[in-house]
């Protein structure tokens, strides 16, 4: 937000809804998850949240439900339906840590990476037609600001 939009609020104006980044983040995933969601829905029967679950442990695997639950932002009982779906569909498997037996370790099977590969293929077919219309250098100062906005809000809620 400007320091001019600021001082309008300040002032008792209303910064119209459409220019909150927040809001516009949250209308644009959701919009292209709409788009992708009969990929991992109709096809692979795999909710948002077993998708999101899928996918973030595809990147960070091992992890654990704990571990998951931090890099998805999804509340636990979400993480904990998502986990039991992908491991009753053999996606997934759930195993004592063997230095923690109180700890799960979550890992895909060979049918859960070949699920995320076919599904992942298509969120970046996705993607890429989602930024077309940028040039190259539009995508880079995108990729730049996002980061910027990502590091800004993991700062603020680590001084929280």
């Amino acid at each position: 937000m400007t320091a001019q939009a600021i001082k309008k609020v300040n002032a008792g104006g209303l910064l119209p809804l459409d220019r909150w980044i927040s809001y516009r983040f949250g209308l644009i995933a959701t919009r292209i998850g709409a788009i992708a969601a009969p990929t991992y829905k109709a096809r692979h029967k795999l909710s948002t949240p077993a998708w999101r679950a899928l996918a973030v442990i595809a990147r960070f695997e091992p992890l654990s439900a704990a571990g998951l639950s931090e890099h998805t932002r999804l509340d636990p009982s979400k993480v904990s339906r998502a986990i039991e779906t992908l491991v009753g569909r053999d996606l997934l498997t759930r195993d004592k840590d063997p230095s923690d037996q109180r700890r799960a370790v979550l890992r895909l099977t060979s049918q859960g990476r070949a699920t995320y590969v076919e599904i992942a293929a298509t969120a970046v077919r996705l993607e890429a037609e989602m930024t077309a219309t940028l040039s190259a250098a539009e995508r880079k100062i995108l990729w730049s600001a996002l980061e910027k906005i990502d590091a800004q809000v993991s700062k603020y809620r680590a001084s929280r």
